[in-house]
């Protein structure tokens, strides 16, 4: 039986210098967030059983190992060997990456915008993957939220309503806060909640589904109905370089599978399925209501997009991204041809795992990376 881990990577250090022969999975999100509960728990066991059990992940969650903000650093070092990254939480170690996540895509097609920023990192940004290298990461299982919702504790229909608010917004939201005469608050997912129930934010830009993992719905009960666009990618399958390149080939294919599968199932099941049931199951508990936008928030959110794009470049240029404006314009490119392949997939995990390995690990060689 081939092994897994070539000498080199059989053995790595953990937290506490205790040593390990299994990788460890360290997730700051709650234990019961559909990350922990259901994709990763598939997409360890896809791996385990194409490596003939050799491959077996740890999984440890909570935020026990590292939050948020120090995912990168803990993956790059090896303390663990994967976690969930958000690149704007690191913009100067990740600037490619960050850009990406800080582009406000319109509507609410979760789907393609998670693939288009795939195959956007892989094939068409070789910033993004030298960035990777740079910080001993690889950037796999790539997915996207679903399109943000304006939630708060008392509500905003309009713009004048939403001008003083504190609102937690990240990457390209923070601009749309900013537009709408509100505060934007850069805080993580975890740490909203708290600031929530003492009055130190007074809305989140968030997905649905975040009212019940999070907690959010005991606080932010009026929903603005009014979706606000999508962003990627989150990176869920953020995996220490020297760990995959210590993989045979067997193993190596088995965690590329198992990306194209993290992004596919987690953005269909958690972002499509999962944020429209919870948010119906926190009108039923907590009373959650939704707010009729008024014409000028709407207007406002409509024309986002046209109003950002000097900003983002801007940002890009800043960060010093080499190119910022042809990298935007490859990824929206991107959306609109994974806009038809999502349209005609729909909610088929399996269909658009495949397409994913076909349109873009497929194309990969991993010894480039």
């Amino acid at each position: 039986m081939n092994k897994v881990w070539k000498a080199a990577g059989l053995i790595s250090l953990v937290a506490g210098g205790a040593m390990a022969q299994t990788p460890i999975y360290g997730s700051w999100p709650p234990a019961s967030d559909y990350l922990n509960t259901d994709t990763l728990p598939e997409a360890f066991a896809m791996m385990s059983e194409a490596t003939g059990g050799e491959l077996q992940w740890e999984l440890i969650a909570g935020g026990q190992l590292a939050d948020g903000r120090g995912t990168l650093a803990a993956v790059a070092d090896d303390l663990m060997q994967a976690g969930l990254q958000i690149p704007v939480y690191t913009p100067e170690a990740m600037p490619s990456f960050t850009l990406l996540y800080s582009i406000v895509v319109p509507g609410d097609d979760a789907m393609a915008v998670a693939a288009a920023s795939v195959e956007t990192m892989f094939l068409d940004c070789p910033s993004c993957m030298e960035e990777a290298r740079d910080n001993n990461v690889l950037p796999f299982g790539g997915f996207a939220s679903a399109s943000y919702r304006l939630m708060c504790t008392s509500p905003v229909a309009s713009l004048q309503e939403m001008s003083g608010r504190r609102i937690r917004a990240t990457g390209g939201f923070a601009e749309m806060a900013n537009l709408g005469a509100a505060t934007p608050m850069s805080v993580t997912l975890t740490d909203a909640v708290g600031l929530l129930q003492k009055g130190g934010l007074d809305c989140l830009m968030a997905t649905r589904e975040w009212l019940q993992t999070y907690g959010f719905g005991e606080y932010a009960r009026y929903v603005t109905d009014l979706p606000l666009g999508n962003s990627s990618p989150a990176l869920g399958l953020l995996l220490n370089r020297d760990q995959f390149v210590a993989m045979d080939a067997d193993a190596q294919q088995a965690v590329m599978r198992a990306s194209a599968f993290i992004t596919a199932k987690h953005t269909i099941g958690n972002y499509v399925l999962r944020d429209e049931e919870s948010f119906v199951h926190q009108q039923e508990v907590n009373g959650v209501e939704l707010v009729e936008p008024a014409a000028d928030l709407v207007a406002m959110v409509e024309g986002f997009a046209d109003h950002d794009r000097a900003r983002l470049i801007g940002v890009g240029e800043q960060l010093g991204v080499p190119e910022p404006e042809a990298l935007i314009d490859a990824y929206l490119a991107k959306v609109e041809k994974w806009r038809g392949i999502s349209a005609e997939i729909g909610n088929d995990v399996d269909a658009m795992t495949q397409r994913l390995w076909d349109e873009v690990f497929a194309q990969l060689d991993p010894a480039t990376f």
